[in-house]
């Protein structure tokens, strides 16, 4: 028998974060997640002089680079704020203590940083320590964005978002101003709309993102702080469908043009404005998405050019391009698989970036924007495994009037598994979102990155792995993105119903052995496709998902996101009290009776993007039912558990049970 892969091979697996460059191009950063939480690597991009920096007895939560030198500030999850200097390899405590901290912001100049100390901004000295707090409204429950503050260009104003009135606001602090008006605004925005991710232009207005109106709008807006005057620069509105562009637009170089992915054409592609004229143009087009994550935004090289991830190759792939203003595209970055996070150097010369393919788990890259020629700064583990993982088959089936397709590990590829081997078990993985999309070979973050080394494991003990790419997700256009709009719990819930019977129809699996799991909304989807298409699964597996949406949604628009932002009500196609059927139809809990297969459920109790409560409810209806279930709980955990000790026990009981339930 040839050497099996084993739980810790799949544990041991590294997952490096979107990559950062210090201000001189010296060196550059990305987290990168081992055993129970992250650890920070720093090199140089000759990957000559590389550091890896673990603090004592905690783990390194965010990084942020001097605006000046290479040195960087170092958040832990212990509440410890550290200046490290690569150089040297040494760190020097700045802060810790009891009271909260968040969001490190360097000034232009590199003198101070600006931070939430207990909610409230928070500026300090970086030499000597001294620090002042502005009495301004505070941070506020909501999850945070990719940018929480920003300077101006002279580092006399302080742009941030807080919390009021039960949505986000942007204000403006006058850092400068005397001792004793720390409490006052210089300008903020109001209303009833959800504002963040605020940036500085070279004319002194601040840019931010404004959403509304359940979902249905967004704008990107330009005001003056001295004259209080907006001026909106782009404006989506889709009262019928929702608005599903995502990604803080980036300013450039020169701060007289912004940049970001919009779909208005059908596609996400990249688009260009001028901030003085209010021109857009797009830069791209095409039947593909200008995408490389959801989240992501484009990239400016310099003040002509742009960076970007994109799937014009292939659906499941992402490659790098650049395109100029003048609408020219360039391939950088070729290397089949997924190249995401793209980060030009200060220079403009070298690139880096995240890449995973078929053979290897996400690694850290470098790529001369030249030449592209890529240079490895970390190495993926699964090259040291004791067999090579299967490659993924690109598979196609109909489901509600669409082509859906997925990703197949066939178990027969593998050396421990017969050429000719029959009645083999299989699985439905479904991922979370919804918009998000599994790839062909490893996904580049950890969530869905984890999910697939573990199936790689499963299929070496001739499991069938099907990944399932369901409407709502992203790389097949906004179409696609809003096909769930007014219909949630159907269609996509179809979609992962006909995965398993496509699995079912393989002349080389045991049709009565299909089962399904997924994290999140792949939670919810387990918990939902059970109760609606009983006869299609063997056995469920839910990490985290929705039961009861009704619960939920009191829950995430008072903790999560605002009420502003919530597309809850559009997936629904309307309130509660307007469309009581279509709110219990889509809800998991009012299937539960028609359960015939076990399920078996994990959550932890500090997650922050699905509540708690949702297990509570699954328990007590099961119970109520006499259902046959087990659930799992842990305590402190989050979303995406952080702890290698709950994951070990989690994969091996999930193992267990697909065993026993054959």
């Amino acid at each position: 028998m040839p050497p099996s892969l084993t739980i810790s091979d799949v544990l041991d697996v590294e997952y490096p974060g979107p990559p950062a460059w210090s201000a001189d191009g010296d060196f550059l950063a990305a987290t990168a997640y081992e055993d129970d939480g992250n650890a920070l690597f720093v090199t140089d991009p000759d990957g000559n002089r590389s550091w890896r920096f673990s603090p004592e007895e905690c783990y390194v939560s965010d990084f942020e680079w001097s605006s000046t030198n290479s040195e960087l500030l170092v958040a832990t999850d212990a509440g410890e704020l550290l200046l490290a200097d690569p150089e040297r390899r040494t760190t020097e405590r700045l802060l810790s203590g009891p009271e909260p901290t968040e969001s490190y912001t360097w000034s232009n100049d590199g003198t101070r940083f600006a931070f939430y100390r207990d909610g409230r901004p928070t500026v300090r000295d970086a030499e000597t320590g001294t620090e002042r707090g502005f009495d301004g409204p505070k941070r506020g429950p909501f999850l945070g964005e990719s940018r929480m503050f920003a300077w101006s260009d002279d580092d006399t104003y302080l742009a941030y978002r807080f919390v009021e009135d039960e949505t986000t606001h942007v204000g403006v602090i006058d850092v400068e101003s005397a001792s004793g008006q720390t409490d006052e605004l210089v300008w903020r925005t109001h209303g009833e709309m959800a504002n963040s991710c605020p940036a500085w232009l070279a004319d002194g207005r601040v840019i931010f993102d404004r959403r509304g109106e359940g979902g249905t709008m967004r704008r990107i807006v330009a005001a003056d702080p001295e004259t209080g005057e907006e001026t909106v620069l782009v404006e989506e509105i889709d009262r019928e469908r929702g608005i599903v562009s995502s990604g803080a637009p980036a300013v450039s170089p020169d701060g007289t043009k912004i940049a970001l992915s919009l779909p208005l054409d059908g596609w996400d592609h990249v688009h260009v404005v001028d901030v003085t004229s209010g021109e857009r143009t797009q830069l791209t087009r095409g039947a593909f998405e200008d995408k490389g994550v959801a989240d992501a935004t484009p990239r400016w090289l310099d003040d002509e050019t742009l960076v970007f991830a994109s799937n014009r190759n292939d659906s499941g792939q992402r490659h790098l391009f650049a395109v100029t203003l003048d609408g020219d595209t360039t391939p950088l970055v070729e290397t089949p698989g997924t190249n995401v996070h793209p980060r030009p150097a200060p220079d403009g010369e070298t690139l880096a970036y995240v890449h995973a393919d078929r053979a290897r788990s996400p690694e850290l890259r470098v790529s001369s924007v030249v030449d592209g020629e890529p240079r490895r700064l970390t190495r993926s583990s699964v090259e040291e495994w004791p067999t090579a993982p299967i490659d993924p088959d690109r598979i196609e089936f109909e489901s509600a009037g669409r082509r859906i397709d997925g990703y197949l590990l066939d178990p027969r590829k593998s050396d421990s598994v017969a050429d000719d081997a029959a009645d083999l078990p299989a699985v439905v993985c479904v991922h979370g979102g919804p918009m998000r999309q599994m790839r062909d070979g490893w996904h580049p973050s950890r969530s869905y990155g984890l999910f697939y080394t573990y199936h790689q494991y499963l299929a070496a003990k001739g499991y069938a792995c099907l990944f399932v790419n369901y409407r709502g997700g992203i790389g097949y256009g906004r179409e696609f993105r809003q096909a769930i709009a007014g219909s949630r719990g159907e269609d996509e819930i179809e979609d992962v119903a006909r995965a398993g019977e496509f699995l079912q129809s393989l002349d080389y699996v045991d049709a009565d052995s299909v089962a399904v799991w997924g994290l999140s909304y792949g939670g919810y989807s387990t918990l939902q496709v059970l109760g609606t298409h009983p006869d299609t699964f063997s056995l469920g597996i839910n990490l985290a998902g929705l039961a009861d949406l009704e619960l939920y949604r009191e829950w995430a628009e008072e903790t999560k996101y605002p009420a502003a932002v919530s597309t809850e009500v559009l997936r629904m196609g309307g309130e509660p009290w307007e469309v009581p059927e279509r709110w219990d139809e889509a809800s998991p809990v009012t299937h539960m009776a028609d359960y015939e297969v076990p399920l078996y459920n994990f959550h932890g109790t500090g997650d922050r993007y699905v509540n708690f409560e949702q297990l509570d409810v699954v328990v007590e209806t099961l119970t109520d039912l006499g259902k046959e279930f087990d659930a799992d709980h842990y305590p402190g955990e989050n979303h995406v558990f952080s702890k290698r000790a709950t994951w070990r026990r989690t994969l091996r009981k999930v193992e267990r049970v697909l065993e026993d339930e054959r």
